[in-house]
């Protein structure tokens, strides 16, 4: 209480609120607007996780979707292990629908690789980070993404069918390598993983509709990428590759040659991944009979997949070179003097060539006894590849009891040297034939016909050298001119000649005049002794008379 002029004051309380406090309200709620604003606006939060933060800066580094932003990066942080980048984004209100729990994020930065050269814009506005929107039907749930930094290979809503490929040969193929049917490409390689345990490499394929229809119960998958030479009677071939396939390599699938296409396969079946289109063909086999061979050559040049022929005509193949058990070990030695090999006969192959079912490996037992031998073939001049040829032998020895035995719990086919090996054996035995000729007597006796022939060729000599047979030469000469001059008379022109002519031409003359005397004489042998008759001349007569 105040004394104002000896009176005391009186204070009035006012209901009404007072005007300055109107700032402070309307600052407030603006303030608060503001906040909400921002919360309101600011959109959804995601986590990425990555193994590094290359080239990413927070508050710089946007997020887009095909060259549209649609978020930035807030935060760039190590994870509480530090094992991974933690990456703090916001993606804005308006693009929040591109957020689905399938959705794919990764790194775009320059990169060279078999598609050319990719990411050369973020040389001058930097690195950004894709989003590849998800088509999950669900709604999104706030989970960390995983950061790649490498572009998906396909999208998340595609359509086909995923297998599984087992390859047990070394090499790995690159992730994004074409799969293809008949040389067009119809899918891709869209993961790969070493497994340890089984020490064989896993490949995951794609293949989109509507070329998932392709992939059947009985298609086989093998690798190319490689430059396939191939030698026969034909001639040569040379099979390259696209670039792109001999740089990545790549898969192609297709039905064996006479097998049937089968019902279209589910997805994640598992297939094997064969070396190549060859070996596929012969895996279709699997109806065999084992036999066991022997040979006492060098096989060097024949191994395993290596046909098994008869007359040209393949029934098998080779199925292990060399082939040893623990009880051929136990029973006999490594180095032995023969090598076992095991074939299969696989009647199989013979069902385009001959439509009534026929038991190809007792048939091949039971004509041992008529001469069919097996033997070692050369395949191919210049690579020195060896295969097995089954064919008729009639001159070896049919009466031996082993021919049809078991060895070793397998059936045998007895064998044949044949080729280079019995041209060796031939020219050995040639060699061996030339050795036990009697060649010191056959020398000593043509030495003594030599002394024999010298000691001639002395007298000969001795002879030519006297005085007689020098003389020789002398009075054949003679002779010879002598001769010479005779021939010369009785040419045309010479004395001799003309006279000899003259001659004639009188005797000829002679017998023109002689020849009347001559046919009276033939007509009447007395006519020098009596007259002749007179020869009246003949009348002619009338036709008739």
């Amino acid at each position: 209480m105040s004394v104002i002029s000896g009176k005391l004051a009186k204070i009035i309380k006012s209901d009404r609120i007072s005007a300055i406090w109107i700032i402070p309200i309307v600052t407030l709620i603006i303030g608060v607007w503001m906040v909400y604003s921002h919360f309101a606006g600011q959109g959804t939060t995601i986590t990425l996780l990555a193994h590094d933060a290359n080239g990413i800066i927070a508050g710089k580094t946007v997020i887009k979707s095909r060259n549209v932003d649609v978020g930035i990066v807030e935060s760039v942080t190590l994870s509480k292990d530090f094992d991974q980048v933690v990456i703090k984004g916001q993606i804005y209100k308006n693009m929040e629908p591109l957020l689905k729990n399938d959705s794919i994020f990764w790194l775009v930065k320059p990169q060279i690789g078999i598609d050319g050269v990719t990411g050369l814009g973020t040389l001058l506005s930097g690195v950004y980070i894709e989003l590849v929107p998800g088509y999950e039907k669900d709604s999104f749930k706030n989970r960390p993404f995983d950061l790649s930094d490498n572009p998906p290979l396909l999208s998340p809503n595609a359509e086909g069918v995923r297998v599984n490929l087992i390859s047990h040969q070394s090499g790995v193929l690159s992730l994004g390598a074409p799969v293809m049917f008949r040389g067009y490409t119809v899918g891709k390689i869209e993961n790969s993983e070493f497994d340890i345990e089984s020490r064989n490499m896993k490949y995951q394929l794609f293949i989109p509709k509507p070329y998932d229809s392709l992939v059947t119960e009985n298609v086989k998958f093998w690798k190319e990428g490689g430059i396939n030479l191939s030698l026969s009677s034909k001639g040569a071939s040379l099979d390259i590759p696209s670039l792109n396939v001999l740089l990545s390599g790549g898969i192609s699938f297709d039905v064996p040659n006479g097998a049937k296409f089968g019902s279209k396969v589910k997805s994640m079946t598992t297939f094997n991944l064969y070396e190549d289109k060859k070996a596929t063909q012969s895996s279709e086999y699997s109806d065999f009979h084992p036999f066991l061979l022997f040979f006492n050559e060098s096989i060097a040049g024949l191994s395993e997949g290596s046909p098994v022929q008869y007359r040209g005509i393949t029934i098998g193949t080779v199925a292990e070179v060399p082939f040893y058990t623990q009880d051929m070990l136990e029973k006999t030695s490594v180095l032995s003097f023969n090598i076992p090999v095991l074939i299969h006969i696989e009647p199989g192959r013979l069902t385009d060539v001959i439509d009534v079912p026929i038991d190809l490996s007792e048939l091949i037992i039971k004509e041992q006894k008529n001469g069919l031998r097996a033997s070692l073939k050369s395949a191919n001049f210049f690579t020195g590849s060896l295969y097995v040829d089954l064919d008729f032998y009639p001159d070896v020895d049919n009466k031996t009891p082993e021919l049809a035995a078991k060895e070793f719990g397998y059936d045998t086919i007895a064998t044949i040297p044949a080729g280079l090996s019995q041209l060796q054996a031939k020219l050995g035995q040639a060699l061996d034939n030339f050795n036990r000729l009697p060649l010191d007597k056959t020398v000593t006796e043509l030495n003594d016909s030599l002394v024999k022939i010298q000691t001639l060729l002395d007298s000969v000599t001795k002879i030519t050298n006297s005085k007689d047979a020098q003389s020789l030469p002398k009075d054949l000469k003679e002779t010879i001119r002598s001769l010479n001059e005779t021939l010369q008379g009785l040419q045309p022109g010479s004395t001799l000649h003309n006279q000899l002519n003259a001659d004639m031409k009188k005797f000829e003359s002679m017998m023109e005049q002689l020849t009347p005397l001559l046919n009276t004489l033939n007509e009447k042998s007395n006519a020098l002794i009596f007259a002749a008759p007179t020869k009246t001349d003949p009348e002619p007569k009338a036709k008739g008379n």
